[in-house]
């Protein structure tokens, strides 16, 4: 008759080292605590898979009364009762199932005592590093996992247009200004092209500052809004005013407190207020 050796449930290695019987597992990670509670029944040993493991290696148990194969079917037993296949316990398990796997099939090569001991002394690190690999594989799948959130969040972000600071325009008034002045002059090189061939041009010694003259024509556009210029021009009684006049307007136009306008060429050229300044209010 069989004897079988019971182990309570501990596991041997730093992390997992406590008696889950009686102990406060509130802070424990499910994977850490389901590792640690899940036993094998077998004839000649009950208690913990990385338990049997040790002993194996230490020679406290022979490798040839432990059958894998009832070992498998216990643990399909046991994930079908999980109901789901957890990572870190099935990883688990597979990493102590191959180990064991590879004890018992090294017992059926023939080698020497001494190449045995020292093999079974060099795998009593490999179960610490096994688990170390396990611990590996765990942080894979956290890292899988943040990736995969990083990604959702990038296609999220990709989806958003983010409204973009305006940038001011500044309006070119140099060709507008241009335009205006090259009309000023057509215009008042008409006027003086009348004026020379007018015989009955009074030569008066009459004084008119440009100051005059922009209230007069601010004066005007108050009150019309728009006014021909030749108009303003022909009004003029001799050269000195046609010219001081003609500075006043220019000086309107710079201000952009009026525009000058022709709708097509040979047409009338008009001088018009501008909102921002002069109105017929």
């Amino acid at each position: 008759m069989a004897f079988t050796r019971s182990y309570p449930t501990v596991s041997i290695f730093p992390r997992d080292s406590f008696l889950l019987t009686g102990s406060d597992t509130s802070s424990l990670g499910r994977s850490d605590v389901m590792g640690s509670l899940y036993t094998i029944k077998l004839p000649v040993f009950e208690g913990p898979f990385d338990l049997l493991l040790h002993l194996i290696k230490i020679n406290e148990m022979d490798i040839h009364d432990i059958p894998i194969a009832e070992i498998t079917r216990q643990y399909l037993d046991y994930l079908q009762v999980m109901k789901e296949l957890d990572l870190e316990v099935a990883g688990e398990f597979l990493v102590m199932a191959a180990t064991l796997i590879h004890l018992k099939a090294k017992t059926l090569l023939p080698a020497s005592s001494t190449e045995q001991d020292e093999e079974m002394s060099e795998e009593v690190g490999e179960i610490i590093s096994a688990r170390e690999l396990m611990q590996k594989l765990i942080e894979y799948r956290k890292y899988k996992e943040a990736a995969a959130a990083l990604r959702e969040r990038e296609q999220v972000a990709s989806q958003i247009v983010y409204r973009t600071i305006p940038v001011a325009i500044q309006p070119e008034h140099t060709e507008e200004l241009s335009l205006d002045v090259t009309l000023l002059y057509q215009a008042l090189a008409r006027v003086l092209r009348y004026l020379d061939a007018s015989k009955n041009f009074p030569n008066l010694t009459e004084q008119f500052t440009v100051e005059q003259k922009l209230q007069y024509v601010e004066e005007l556009l108050a009150s019309e809004n728009k006014v021909d210029l030749m108009g303003i021009f022909l009004r003029c009684l001799n050269k000195i005013e046609i010219i001081t006049t003609f500075l006043a307007v220019l000086e309107l136009v710079r201000l952009k407190k009026a525009r000058i306008i022709q709708n097509s060429a040979f047409d009338a050229i008009t001088l018009v207020a501008q909102r921002e300044g002069i109105s017929n209010e």
